[in-house]
């Protein structure tokens, strides 16, 4: 299984071998490139066999005796494995770029090079080579960081159309036809107590358990009830966008 690491810098694609990653995003590594920890990874041959450096294959029995005469290695004992001092951490070459596919449980996901200083390695040889009891909590982290990021640009988008054309509606000084003051609420329904629910309450909830990523579903099973917002918006937006249609002037405004 390849190594699954965190995106912890916004990267555009600078070419057609290159891909473009977000703040967030779970990629698989493919490919280290000319790193050292390529040569680190791979499981080293036992030099007493030889294999794929003679030109004449071994036959059955000298294959049997090769292994049988291998030579024992001698383990270190546990006191003295735990005496080692750890690895120092990896330090990337500059430019160093690996070779990563998006994680997102598909087959066909884009895959390209990248620099590995864009990625979450935490400078640890765990990180790099992905310790697999911690995939689990590496994900979770992820996932509740781009949860929150999503949420937040979400709530920003709703507010962005609450200043800039409702406030802008209701404000008395500015020169808006009264077709569309008058019929303001039926082009935008209950569009601001939406932009409002997601900027003061659904991000604090969400943002409130972002350390304890288990508690989040609290959040929206607290306010499953506030949704309906959202249902009502959905059933009558056919009916607005059908006014807007209908309708020149309204229609000019808003172009």
């Amino acid at each position: 299984m390849y190594d699954i690491l965190v995106v912890n810098k916004n990267y555009d694609a600078e070419g057609p071998d290159s891909i473009s990653v977000r703040i967030g995003d779970l990629v698989e590594v493919l490919d280290m490139g000319d790193s050292p920890l390529n040569a680190a990874k791979k499981p080293k041959l036992d030099p007493q066999l030889n294999i794929g450096q003679s030109e004449d294959r071994l036959d059955s029995s000298a294959s049997r005796h090769k292994l049988a005469v291998k030579p024992k290695k001698n383990h270190q004992s546990s006191s003295h494995r735990r005496s080692v001092s750890p690895q120092p951490p990896y330090q990337p070459k500059p430019n160093e770029k690996w070779k990563v596919r998006i994680f997102d449980g598909d087959d066909n996901a884009k895959a390209g090079w990248i620099p590995v200083s864009v990625l979450d390695i935490n400078h640890t040889e765990q990180a790099v080579f992905g310790e697999k009891s911690n995939d689990a909590s590496y994900r979770r982290e992820a996932v509740v960081r781009e949860l929150v990021e999503t949420e937040e640009e979400f709530a920003k988008d709703l507010q962005q159309v609450v200043d800039n054309y409702l406030k802008y509606i209701d404000n008395k000084d500015n020169k808006v036809p009264r077709v569309v003051r008058d019929h303001k609420d039926d082009i935008f329904n209950n569009f601001k107590q939406i932009a409002d629910f997601h900027n003061t309450v659904l991000i604090e909830g969400v943002k409130y358990y972002a350390n304890n990523p288990k508690m989040i579903g609290k959040t929206f099973l607290r306010l499953e009830r506030d949704f309906d917002k959202h249902v009502k918006y959905c059933r009558d937006a056919p009916v607005a966008q059908e006014f807007l249609a209908s309708n020149d002037e309204i229609r000019d405004f808003f172009m």
